[in-house]
């Protein structure tokens, strides 16, 4: 990446330094720093079942086109239920559901992208499945709870959420069975009577 370079927020795409709009996913790029706040979120995290294996079996350059379409079809998820994507962590993303825009229904929207996103996962796999021999699965984990969010750092950091529900919610993708969405007590809380 350039110096002058600008990486969309939602969903990583590296942009020309005077971009407003997002060549990728068309999101509004934004170029103020957004103040810490404590925000009451869910967070979501995804991950690629036996990653490493995969690696192994396809290439690199292989990989990197299997994470992308993955990457993609999933931002395209979250930004369907107004989630916005805060990392690509090498073979999964997060995403927080609340924050920068506050949501009521932050659960809600949140479990209904973990669902979109394991559909998304399984048109995917059965293509690279055909084509790569390979099992493309996901794990997913919602936590939901307060977190301190906004820009970090002076530089290119970006908009995050950190806070201990954070980690809570890599751990719930971490137990999570493969092509499953696993979900805290104060996430399944929040569902309660939801029809999800």
């Amino acid at each position: 990446m350039t110096a002058a370079a600008v990486v969309c927020g939602s969903c990583g795409a590296e942009l020309p330094p005077t971009s407003k709009f997002c060549n990728e996913c068309g999101a509004a790029v934004a170029t103020a720093t957004t103040p810490a706040e404590y925000k009451q979120v869910t967070v979501l995290f995804a991950d690629v079942v036996r990653s490493m294996d995969i690696a192994a079996a396809v290439g690199p350059e292989r990989l990197r086109e299997i994470m992308a379409e993955l990457v993609g079809r999933s931002a395209t998820v979250v930004q369907r239920y107004g989630g916005t994507m805060d990392k690509f962590t090498g073979d999964g993303i997060m995403a927080v559901f609340g924050a920068p825009v506050t949501l009521e229904d932050h659960a809600v929207r949140a479990a209904l992208a973990a669902l979109g996103i394991q559909a998304e996962t399984g048109d995917m796999a059965r293509t690279v499945s055909d084509s790569d021999g390979v099992e493309l699965r996901l794990r997913v984990g919602l936590n939901s709870g307060r977190v301190i969010a906004g820009e970090i750092g002076s530089g290119a950091g970006g908009y995050t959420a950190i806070g201990e529900q954070v980690g809570l919610a890599q751990r719930m993708e971490s137990v999570a069975g493969p092509g499953t969405v696993m979900v805290s007590e104060s996430t399944a809380r929040l569902l309660a009577g939801a029809a999800v």
